[in-house]
């Protein structure tokens, strides 16, 4: 299973993930919530996510994105996440997400989760 698959795989899931990436140092993982997997006005694929753990090059745990051509391996954990709306999660700022791919989906019992 290709890495965007992997990760709409989790977003469809809400699990949290284990993943690396090639930016980081080698060994570094980062525990993430993926919330989108998204097209940019650059082409490039990028994955929004909010960091929980792990490495950080800022130090800080918050949101940020990475290309999903720079990450090696994901990692499904057995927890689950609550969408970050409070914490910014906005999947229709248009500016940002040219195309979307996958992107967690609201329900009814997203409060439950």
């Amino acid at each position: 299973m290709k890495i965007e698959e992997q990760l709409c795989a989790a977003i469809d899931s809400r699990s949290v993930i284990v993943m690396t990436s090639a930016k980081d140092p080698e060994g570094a993982t980062r525990e993430v919530e993926p919330h989108i997997v998204y097209e940019a006005s650059t082409r490039n694929i990028l994955v929004d996510f909010y960091q929980v753990a792990g490495y950080s090059e800022r130090g800080t745990l918050e949101w940020k994105r990475l290309k999903v051509a720079d990450i090696r391996k994901v990692e499904r954990l057995d927890k689950t996440f609550k969408i970050r709306r409070a914490e910014g999660y906005n999947p229709d700022n248009r500016e940002r997400y040219r195309r979307v791919i996958c992107k967690v989906q609201e329900d009814q019992d997203s409060d439950k989760r």
